[in-house]
């Protein structure tokens, strides 16, 4: 009978303490909202500069990949050009005698 009675003991020790953080809760949130406010502020100047900071990081490599193309596409031109040039001599029944 002891050990129950150690129990009961327990859950009432429990629930005196979950009633009693019920009655501080709404008043400790609103002291936390108005303690957090700089906080949040903070947080937002900080998330606007990264998201300022990665727009531009991420327009340069857009351009940097731009211009990769750019030489890419100059590139192709420019062979597609040389067969062109090189195929009158192929043409003109010139070989060599290697």
């Amino acid at each position: 009978m002891a050990k129950g009675a150690g129990m009961d003991k327990k859950y009432v020790i429990g629930a005196a303490v979950a009633v009693g953080a019920l009655v501080l809760v709404p008043g400790l949130a609103a002291a936390l909202a108005r303690a957090g406010e700089p906080l949040k502020r903070a947080a937002v100047r900080s998330g606007a500069t990264a998201w300022d900071e990665f727009r531009k990081a991420g327009s340069e490599v857009y351009e940097h990949m731009e211009d990769l193309a750019a030489e890419f596409q100059a590139e192709v031109a420019a062979r597609e050009a040389q067969p062109e040039a090189a195929e009158p001599d192929a043409a003109s029944g010139v070989r060599d005698a290697g």
